[in-house]
């Protein structure tokens, strides 16, 4: 019997890596519930002022959102797709956003990105081996 390649590995299991994965996501309601600890906590400085309050919970929000469509569409594979290039698009624009910047010097900041960099690879395999 031939071994797997990488890519029938992340296709053969790609509801638990949506579940997983979307879960990890979706913890970021803490976010939308705690906006000043989460951002303080992650970036080192609190939001000032209503705007980037509301701002930041309604990012806390958005990520609540991605992360529960990747868990509903591990058990409805004609979202898969759809659903994880949605979520490929947000996790590289957060990687960029994090390395591409000074935040990259936080802490929080960088673990996270560099998960969600993880992330879209495995992403971007699976995509790759449809």
């Amino acid at each position: 019997m031939e071994p797997k390649g990488q890519n029938e590995v992340i296709t053969s299991n790609i509801g638990a890596i949506l579940i997983v994965t979307g879960v990890l996501t979706a913890t970021m309601l803490a976010q939308f519930v705690a906006p000043s600890w989460m951002v303080r906590c992650v970036f080192g400085e609190a939001p000032s002022g209503p705007v980037s309050m509301a701002l930041a919970r309604h990012w806390g929000l958005l990520l609540f959102c991605v992360g529960a469509l990747l868990v509903y569409s591990a058990f409805h594979s004609p979202l898969r797709e759809p659903a994880v290039v949605l979520a490929l698009v947000e996790k590289a624009g957060f990687v960029g956003c994090v390395f591409g910047t000074s935040l990259r010097q936080r802490p929080m900041a960088s673990i996270m990105a560099a998960g969600d960099a993880v992330m879209v690879l495995v992403y971007v395999l699976y995509l790759v081996g449809l």
